[in-house]
This record gives structure tokens, sequence and C-alpha cells, in this order.
């Protein structure tokens, strides 16, 4: 999520990135729905075969952001605040504070809001937008190197929103470490940056048949020993070289991008129905 490391993906992406998979490569996963209570053998991957141990869940179905599994403060940021509590980034070109206040939970579903806003950081630096970042740095919250991690989200639709899942370096890895799962910026509806930051920067500007702003979508990664395999909707659409470094957390967010900003007044959310990880269990 680093801008600096995403414009080198962008710029290795004609060598490495491959074309979308065909049809014979689309894996089914069985459906979860919100009347039926799932259990982990329930829960499989939306994409890569194999056996599979669920390691991770949030499926969102309280009244509030679980803070045994997640936490509102990622050291990817730059601007930690103790009061207000939260951080901003802006040398990585985001406008926002995040905060926990922009993140809600109802209905089954985790809605992060990018919205106006005036807030000065503990350290001084002034912002005109929120949003919110939750990490998976919570005391059951998850770890990992390798692993297959998906998400089910609907985008920001106007332009200036940045949303993202993504992992970042653990406590006790000092190794730069990070795989974007996904990338959006809310002012091109016909791209998604697929990128492996850890190692050789890798990855693919994916053209997605469908417009990530009507629906929800499913989006994941199979970070192995061998590679980053990217999955859309359960088809793998990428395979780089290039795989995780060390162990790290999950964060899902939704940054203000300064380079394309919002029109003023303008609110954009993310909407997120669950979030999984699993371990292969082969």
């Amino acid at each position: 999520m680093r801008f600096l490391q995403f414009v080198a993906s962008v710029a290795a992406v004609t060598m490495i990135c491959c074309e979308p998979a065909a049809a014979s490569e689309s894996r089914e996963a069985r459906p979860i729905t919100r009347s039926h209570v799932a259990t982990s053998d329930d829960i499989v991957p939306n994409g890569p075969d194999g056996k599979w141990r669920l390691m991770f869940h949030d499926e969102f179905d309280g009244s509030s952001v679980d803070q045994s599994k997640w936490q509102f403060q990622s050291t990817a940021e730059a601007d930690w605040s103790g009061w207000p509590f939260g951080t901003g980034n802006k040398g990585n070109q985001q406008l926002e504070f995040d905060q926990p206040t922009n993140c809600s939970v109802a209905g089954g579903t985790l809605t992060i809001t990018a919205r106006p806003d005036a807030i000065t950081s503990q350290s001084g630096q002034h912002y005109r937008w929120s949003s919110c970042l939750i990490t998976s740095t919570g005391q059951n919250g998850y770890a990992f190197r390798y692993g297959y991690v998906e998400i089910k989200a609907q985008l920001p639709s106007d332009r200036g929103f940045w949303p993202a899942f993504w992992t970042w370096q653990a406590a006790g890895n000092e190794r730069y470490t990070e795989t974007d799962v996904f990338e959006f910026y809310s002012d091109n509806h016909t791209r998604l940056y697929l990128s492996q930051h850890s190692g050789p920067d890798a990855g693919c500007v994916y053209q997605p048949p469908f417009d990530p702003t009507a629906d929800m979508h499913v989006y994941g990664a199979d970070i192995h020993e061998y590679g980053t395999d990217f999955y859309i909707d359960g088809t793998l659409v990428c395979h780089v070289q290039s795989t995780s470094t060390g162990m790290t957390n999950l964060i899902v967010d939704n940054f203000v991008y300064s380079e394309i900003p919002p029109a003023r007044g303008s609110v954009g959310s993310m909407s997120v129905d669950y979030v999984r990880a699993w371990k292969r269990d082969d």
C-alpha cells in the first residue's frame, strides 16, 4: 500500500502480468448464507483447491468491530495519535485520519466510511478527511507468512477513494513485507491492482468484467512458497513468482487519495461481508 512501492509494481506489470484465467480454472465453494450458522468445515476458500484449515475469520455479525480480533492502528501508518486516537500517513498520498468511529458493523456488514472532517492529530498534523483502518493485531487476531486470505466487499463509487485488502509485516518482522490482495482507485472502475511487494515487486493490473462498486465480489490471494496467486470471484486471474518474506497481519482500509481527491463534500463507503484466512492442511 505504500505509494512508492505501488508505482514500482505497476511499472513491472507488463512483464509479469498474466491473462485472466480460463473458465476451467474457476473453483466453486459451498455457499454460506446468513440463515446458516457456518462452522469451520463449511467455510472453504472461493478459489484454490486442496485441503485447507480455517485459521481466522470475521463474518461481522455483531454490532461493532470485534477488538479481540482487530485493532485500529497499524505500523504501516506514520502518524500515530493517542488523542484523538488514530493514525494518518500523508507521506503515502493519503488525505485521511483513520479513526475507529468511521468503522461500523450492522446487519452482518462492516462499513468503512471516508468523509470530510476537521482533525488535528497529536503530532499537530491537520486532516480534512477521516476514515478507518482495521488490522488483525488483536489478542485473537491473525499473523501468518503463507496461506490463503479472502474478503468479500463492495467498493466506493465516487472518485477519490482508495480501498484495499492487504498484509503488512507483523511485530518482530523487521523486513519490509507486503501483499496487496487488491487495491482500487475509485476514479477508475475498470482496474484492480494486485501486487506482491515482498522481495522483487510484481503484480498485475486486472480489468474486471464487472463494476466493483455495484455489488459484492470476492478477492483473494494464495501466498505460498513458490509465489502468489490472485483470485477474483473464485477465478485465478494473476500469478507472480514473488512471495511473502516474513510474518504479516491483515489490513482492511478505505483511504482518501491525494492525487485524485474526492469532490468537496463527497462520502465514500466500503462494505465488507467477511474476511477469512486459511492454512494449507495437506
